[in-house]
């Protein structure tokens, strides 16, 4: 499926990771990797997702929800779709809060790249409602009276598979470990 790249310490940074009470990875299998960077995705909701167009980038901030590494979003519309339709490259980042005045070794963050595709809810109800089944808001909606409002919407869906991820958390010894997909 892909390969995991970790970073070599050389002794002098290991040494002083450790000083700290970091132990930095030596190596981890894939199929670990990946248990991690789901994990990361399930216990988060929001990305920052980064598109192109005509050499403009352009970041927006969106909720999201997952199915393994495959992420999904449902917009309304706006700039973001136009420069899909141009590109389908995209980059995201989720993180934790950093306080770095309290831990300076406390950032943890995912950063990844990969290609994205487009549909309306509309042209392809079927692909909707398999998508919206992974969806960890819908019995929220339903909760707080929405759910009809959500379904008279037609969202244009988002959907990323990843081509590389980036993790970074220096406290469970993840120094930039870098996933990247078999082409």
């Amino acid at each position: 499926m892909g390969k995991v790249i970790v970073p070599h310490a050389n002794e002098r940074e290991r040494s002083a990771f450790a000083s700290v009470n970091i132990k930095l990875l030596d190596a981890i299998s894939e199929e670990d990797f990946l248990r991690v960077i789901i994990n990361y995705l399930n216990s988060h909701n929001v990305l920052h997702l980064a598109t192109c167009k005509d050499n403009e980038p352009r970041c927006t901030t969106l909720e999201y929800f997952n199915n393994g590494l495959t992420v999904y979003i449902f917009s309304e519309g706006g700039g973001k779709i136009a420069n899909l339709k141009a590109n389908p490259g995209v980059s995201y980042t989720i993180s934790d809060p950093y306080h770095p005045e309290q831990d300076f070794f406390g950032a943890v963050g995912v950063q990844v790249w990969g290609t994205a595709t487009v549909f309306k809810k509309s042209e392809n109800p079927e692909l909707f409602n398999a998508t919206r089944r992974h969806a960890r808001t819908t019995e929220e909606l339903k909760r707080q009276g929405l759910d009809t409002l959500a379904d008279a919407v037609n969202f244009n869906v988002i959907t990323i598979e990843p081509a590389k991820i980036r993790y970074l958390n220096y406290r469970k010894g993840f120094r930039n470990v870098i996933w990247k997909k078999e082409e």
